[in-house]
């Protein structure tokens, strides 16, 4: 892998998604260069182009944030939205853990997303601002074959599986995100209702979502054959039978949609 250090403008940016107010990606590019991430389609140079092969690194950070968190009002802060802030150039690097000690004494709070157990070495700070952060795992299927064919170089769901259960008991929050579904390929009971009972066993939430489609993505699934062609109808069906399971053990569940809808009604009240 290929690893470039770059000066950023900024270090929080306005996050276009509904629960997050700000955004951090610390690196641009992912190692584990999953063949569904949208997230190729956002990242320009050789990051992008080169995907699992070519990871920038945001050097000046938490420079960046130091004089940042001084002017901007505290707010969920989703890290990160398009890279993987627990990747492994984090070990050399450390921004993520860097920016989590400028942005938690600051009164932010940390929405994490990972699918690296690296994210165990920052227990310590997850721990004292448990009240400040929430974890969430990417989980697309327990079957460890197809995780190797869908994330090449990703952990593999089992070791996700226990750093969740560590962060879980830690008292922090925590999440899964199960998806993105792919028809045919990952959306059967067998490949979800693992994830489901780890939900159970780790009271953690499940966020699920289907694949979207971009052009990065999909050249990347169609090397492999899969088609990611999906009806309105399918997801219909396969939401309905998730959150009936979920319901059943317990567990809380949402859609992509759902947060939308949400999203938009608290915006026309606040129009009103």
């Amino acid at each position: 892998m290929r690893v470039i250090e770059i000066r950023a403008s900024h270090a929080l940016t306005p996050s276009g998604l509904p629960e997050y107010q700000y955004a951090l990606n610390p690196y641009l590019g992912c190692y584990h260069g999953c063949r569904y991430c949208y997230a190729r389609d956002f990242t320009g140079g050789d990051a992008g182009r080169r995907w699992g092969e070519v990871v920038y690194v945001k050097v000046n950070i938490p420079a960046l944030l130091r004089s940042e968190v001084k002017v901007l009002r505290p707010g969920i802060v989703g890290i990160s939205t398009i890279t993987d802030p627990y990747q492994p150039v984090e070990a050399k690097y450390r921004i993520t853990r860097s920016s989590l000690e400028i942005l938690l004494p600051a009164g932010f709070h940390a929405s994490i997303q990972t699918k690296s157990t690296f994210i165990l070495k920052d227990a310590d700070l997850l721990f004292v601002y448990r009240d400040r952060v929430d974890v969430g795992f990417t989980i697309t299927t327990m079957d460890r074959d197809k995780a190797r064919l869908l994330e090449p170089k990703a952990p593999p769901p089992e070791a996700r599986a226990y750093a969740l259960t560590r962060i879980s008991e830690l008292g922090v929050r925590t999440w899964i995100f199960l998806g993105p579904l792919i028809k045919g390929l990952n959306d059967s009971a067998e490949d979800y209702r693992p994830v489901l009972e780890l939900a159970k066993r780790t009271h953690s939430e499940v966020f699920v979502d289907r694949y979207r489609p971009r052009p990065g993505a999909d050249a990347m699934l169609s090397a492999l054959g899969i088609s990611a062609s999906a009806d309105r109808s399918w997801w219909r069906s396969k939401t309905q039978e998730i959150k009936s399971e979920c319901s059943a053990l317990g567990v809380i569940c949402r859609t992509a949609e759902e947060e939308w809808r949400m999203y938009d009604k608290g915006r026309r009240r606040l129009e009103l």
